[in-house]
């Protein structure tokens, strides 16, 4: 062989060689792979129980959503969240190119051990989606989604009802002109087969809706009703957490969820604003809200501690204008503010105004 190739032979092995044997430099590293941490929400007990953060109404990508459903269950517990159901639409599958239908309860089977292994409890659930009257219904604590696809919509709710599920009506508001209680409607609650109702849902919320739950003695629920990727969808920075259901469980367990949805333990937290019963809004100031005994005294006025420790902020008003007390009290959610009152005072009303009872109606409290 030609002695020039056999040179350029043992160039090239020499060469490859000495590149295998060079370490990766540690310089070109660079930048580190964010910690997944848990945004605790800070709330006050409530005789003596936990409140659950919950969101009742959530998209896949095995209905119109764009995020695999154990990405919702990671989103969910960095978000502070105990409870979720992802409540795909039963009508219109495949939504997405590439998506075959199929198993309706095939979401949730692959959410369920990442849920399992972030301790978020998992609600099975599905959405029966139909043109108004009804409109979107979710069914929830399930057995079986693939019962629910039936052409009639009332068989379909009939279905969900046999498996022991609740029933909410969702976004009565969305995609109408005038948000209306349609006979058909009236045929689902008289057979006990409608048990909450979606005030807020995702940006917006439903006064009318207020006072039918109210009338009707309907669980009060707000959801997301997401679809993208839940900080694309809102702005943490500005509110720290998603539009949720705070429920009142005897116990973290699905059982224990369930029970307390159909016993109308629930308040509605959306942005900085509350929705719910005088008694449970009640209970959730009282407990977060601390007015501490006078610390300094000039000899005409008091000047007193308030204490927030909850991450809801509060806004108060006087009932009425009372001479040495303040008009309005702005309460920042985790933190505390001094306010002067009169040395010999005694009981204020204010009015709670982030916290609806009624659309005409504020939580009224008493304070010093």
């Amino acid at each position: 062989m030609n002695k020039f190739i056999l040179a350029a032979i043992a160039l090239a092995v020499s060469c490859g060689a000495a590149f295998a044997e060079t370490p990766l430099p540690k310089a070109i590293k660079a930048g580190k792979e964010r910690t997944k941490v848990r945004r605790e929400v800070h709330l006050p007990k409530i005789d003596g129980k936990e409140l659950l953060k919950c969101d009742f109404h959530i998209h896949s990508v095995f209905s119109d959503g764009i995020v695999w459903p154990s990405l919702r269950v990671d989103e969910a517990w960095e978000e502070g969240l105990d409870v979720i159901a992802l409540t795909e639409h039963l009508e219109g599958q495949p939504a997405r190119t590439g998506m075959e239908k199929g198993d309706h309860n095939r979401s949730y089977k692959l959410a369920r051990n990442n849920a399992a292994a972030k301790n978020i409890l998992l609600v099975p659930g599905a959405e029966i989606t139909r043109s108004m009257p009804p409109g979107h219904l979710n069914a929830l604590f399930i057995t079986d989604a693939n019962a629910l696809v039936v052409p009639d919509p009332m068989e379909a709710i009939g279905n969900a009802k046999k498996q022991g599920a609740f029933i909410e009506w969702n976004h009565p508001g969305w995609g109408v002109d005038t948000i209306m209680w349609h006979p058909m409607h009236e045929e689902i609650y008289r057979r006990g087969w409608m048990d909450g109702i979606e005030v807020f849902n995702e940006f917006e919320w439903y006064p009318v809706a207020l006072n039918w739950a109210n009338d009707k003695k309907l669980t009060l629920i707000a959801n997301t009703d997401v679809h993208d990727v839940t900080e694309r969808l809102y702005d943490f920075e500005r509110n720290p957490h998603r539009p949720m259901t705070l429920v009142l469980a005897e116990e973290r367990t699905l059982d224990g969820v369930k029970k307390a949805m159909f016993d109308r333990q629930t308040i509605m937290w959306f942005f900085d604003t509350m929705i719910g019963s005088r008694e449970l809004l009640g209970k959730f100031f009282n407990g977060a809200v601390k007015v501490e005994a006078s610390h300094h005294n000039d000899g005409q006025r008091d000047y007193r501690t308030i204490v927030n420790s909850s991450d809801m902020p509060f806004t108060l008003t006087a009932a009425k204008s009372v001479a040495g007390y303040p008009e309005t009290i702005n309460l920042p959610a985790m933190s505390s503010i001094i306010v002067t009152v009169p040395a010999k005072g005694g009981k204020v009303k204010y009015n709670v105004d982030n916290m609806i009872v009624t659309p005409s109606e504020r939580l009224s409290v008493e304070l010093f």
